[in-house]
């Protein structure tokens, strides 16, 4: 196998992400965190990260109509404020008839909403529907053969959808939306599908636990509310003049970090929003591609650099007890560390993945990732489990939520979770104080003190409950079975290091492992025959993203079947194909936007190039 050369590739993955975080980031790490609070003023800050386009919020922007006919709505008026992304739908619908490339259940959203923006420059148009299209170079034919096209797609797609595929965010309000929409449109056009009235279903119990009032109060007094991230899908029951203030609008102009809420209040707001506009215009400056030319979101922030960190940190704690020094690789780790010491002193422990927006809720995923790495590289931290607590666990079902308030669970996020609550459970070993307890909520509202050891075990049990028939994981932020799979797994089995814990939970280390090991079985046999594992690319059977992570998994296998050839074997054949592939995957900045599929869950499917780098990195890594 060719050598990996990856420890250098990781040091320069960390010097691009800490400038572009801030010119000066090595230098003054903390500096930049005091971007992510109101207090610091910056209106001008869009945030940084790497992450695909978006044919769902491209199509928003295209729904956009210029300020004089807003003002006015006369047709001879009519234009786009931003022309660029009706264009786009035009040339760039794929071979299906949507605008993902894909098939199935990740092409519904974007498609409808490229079917809306249509149908709205048909409407507005009217008499001056042919002049309007000339204007920026389109025949009738071609908007048509467009139009038609992308509802023949629809139309198939939503009939052979189940809607318990992927939990996209918002999806119970965002696609009801969008077919009650495109029925009132010219040319009216609507769907019938199997599945229509379960979806329907789940939209009125969905709105009827959303108390708008309550969350216009709460805006007012500037507290975090998730709704804004998908308010265009409250399009037609908000006035939106009531969300044109700083508790819903950030600094910048954006409306929940997202390009389509931000552009829905420019379409629905009875007031043209001068500050959205600006903010949209700003995040159109970056290159477009087939996917789209807006940003699935405008800002990852403090989600690509804890997703970064999370895989770097865990090798550089491997390579310590190892007593292998890289002092360059360790020094940008702490600037990182020191940079989300800031972060949590800013933001009061409640770390949320945006890096600006104060208006998004904290989420638990980014506040234990980022304590974690504190934990672990600043011996004098401290960290009270109270606010963790508090804000993010479900006592009745006895798992955590990433939001406060959310629906449903993620897996991904309770692993991760766990891996905290254990180092804190070992912390407090050390210390001695191995009965240390921590507050819960009650039903009734009431704080009741447990013991961290119990909040412990009863994760661990709901993890464990929820592996699937395959004997793999599922998550709601990432469609991979081998994303949550490798992180439940090394969880799981580092409870070999814990056995009081394994006592309580009434396993023995042999029934431990038989568990594990169904799931390393799952991934030795699922390798493809050109090595990788996974979803198809363009480049291969598989695809670098879950080929990192099944890797990663089979390390832990090794680590707890060290003579398990199978196990040696796969890991090695797994490393040469990220090796054959390594100096593409990071020299080429659209090989994970153009060759790689989209495995991230949000409104639609995107991909996180750098998280996948850093994965791949340790992955590859010959430790």
């Amino acid at each position: 196998m060719k050598k990996s050369n990856s420890p250098s590739k990781i040091k320069r993955l960390l010097e691009e992400h800490g400038n572009e975080i801030h010119s000066e980031f090595f230098e003054y790490p903390e500096k930049p965190a005091k971007r992510t609070i109101d207090e610091y003023g910056d209106r001008t800050w869009t945030g940084y990260g790497d992450v695909s386009m978006s044919a769902y919020d491209a199509a928003w922007l295209a729904m956009i109509p210029n300020k004089a006919y807003k003002e006015s709505a006369v047709a001879e008026e009519f234009s786009l404020a931003f022309p660029k992304c009706f264009e786009w739908l035009i040339s760039c619908q794929d071979e299906f008839g949507g605008w993902c490339n894909i098939r199935g259940a990740g092409a519904i959203i974007p498609v409808l909403a490229g079917l809306l923006a249509l149908c709205q420059f048909r409407t507005r148009s009217g008499a001056f529907f042919e002049q309007k299209l000339s204007e920026i170079g389109i025949t009738i034919k071609q908007f048509y053969d467009v139009i038609n096209k992308a509802t023949e797609f629809a139309r198939v797609t939503l009939n052979e959808w189940n809607v318990d595929d992927i939990d996209f965010v918002g999806l119970e309000i965002i696609i009801p939306y969008h077919l009650n929409a495109l029925k009132k449109s010219y040319p009216a056009i609507e769907f019938e599908f199997p599945e229509k009235q379960k979806l329907l279903k789940e939209n009125k119990r969905k709105l009827s636990l959303i108390p708008l009032e309550t969350i216009f109060k709460m805006a007012k007094m500037r507290q975090p509310i998730t709704i804004i991230h998908s308010i265009e899908a409250f399009s037609d029951v908000i006035d939106f003049s009531r969300i044109q203030n700083e508790g819903f609008q950030a600094l910048n102009g954006s409306y929940g970090s997202s390009p389509a809420a931000t552009a829905a209040v420019l379409i629905h707001a009875k007031r043209w929003d001068d500050k959205a506009y600006s903010f949209l215009e700003k995040i159109l400056q970056v290159p477009g591609t087939r996917f789209g030319c807006v940003p699935t979101i405008s800002d990852l922030g403090t989600f690509e650099t804890a997703w970064i960190l999370h895989p770097i940190g865990d090798l550089i704690l491997k390579l310590m007890k190892k007593n292998i020094t890289d002092q360059e690789l360790f020094s940008k780790n702490i600037a990182f560390t020191q940079y989300f010491q800031a972060l949590h002193k800013f933001q009061e422990g409640k770390i949320r993945w945006v890096s600006w927006d104060n208006r998004i809720p904290a989420d638990a995923d980014n506040t234990v990732v980022t304590k974690w790495i504190i934990r672990q590289f600043d011996s004098k931290s401290e960290f009270n489990l109270d606010v963790l607590m508090k804000i993010f666990y479900n006592n009745e079902y006895k798992y955590f939520v990433s939001f406060p308030g959310e629906r449903t669970f993620s897996c991904s996020c309770n692993s991760q979770v766990l891996v905290l609550l254990l180092l804190e459970f070992e912390i407090a070993k050390l210390q001695g104080n191995p009965s240390v307890t921590i507050p819960v909520m009650t039903k009734t509202g009431l704080t009741q003190q447990v013991k961290l050891k119990q909040v412990i075990l009863n994760v661990v049990k709901f993890l464990m409950a929820q592996r699937t028939k395959n004997f793999v994981w599922l998550d709601k932020w990432n469609k991979s079975p081998s994303y949550t799979t490798f992180k439940v797994i090394n969880v799981l089995l580092s409870l070999i290091s814990h056995p009081e814990l394994l006592e309580e939970l009434n396993l023995t280390v042999n029934e431990l492992k038989e568990f594990c090991r169904k799931s390393i079985d799952w991934a030795l046999n699922t390798q493809h025959e050109d090595l990788s594992w996974g979803e198809p690319s363009s480049i291969s059977q598989g695809n670098i993203e879950e080929t990192s992570y099944v890797i990663r998994l089979l390390k832990t296998g090794i680590m707890n079947w060290p003579e398990d050839i199978n196990i040696h074997n796969s890991l090695q054949k797994g490393q040469s194909y990220l090796m054959s592939h390594l100096d593409e995957a990071m020299c080429d900045p659209k090989f994970f936007h153009d060759k790689q599929p989209f495995l991230w869950i949000s409104k639609q499917l995107y991909t996180v190039p750098r998280i996948i780098k850093a994965a791949m990195l340790v992955a590859a890594y010959e430790e």
